[in-house]
């Protein structure tokens, strides 16, 4: 299970540096990012908590994914405005 976190965290500074080189726009860098948080989380939520349902799994991948693409955007746009 820490693999997958560890992965994840990995995927997001890269995809959050490759964004920032290539000059996404904020919001395709949102649903990037929450896209990707989405189904990692959630395939780490139905493969290691066999005592949860689904639905929980989905809300809480959700969840996780929104607050994450926020979080990337801010990260995004607060390295912006510093640089310069």
């Amino acid at each position: 299970m820490s693999l997958i976190i560890e992965l994840a965290g990995m995927l997001g500074g890269m995809l959050a540096e490759y964004s920032t080189q290539k000059k996404w726009s904020k919001i395709k860098a949102f649903f990037v990012t929450s896209a990707i948080f989405f189904a990692v989380s959630l395939i780490n939520l139905l493969v290691f908590e066999s005592g949860r349902g689904a639905f929980w799994a989905v809300t809480g991948s959700a969840i996780l994914g929104v607050s994450l693409g926020v979080f990337f955007v801010l990260a995004i746009y607060v390295h912006e405005k510093t640089k310069r």
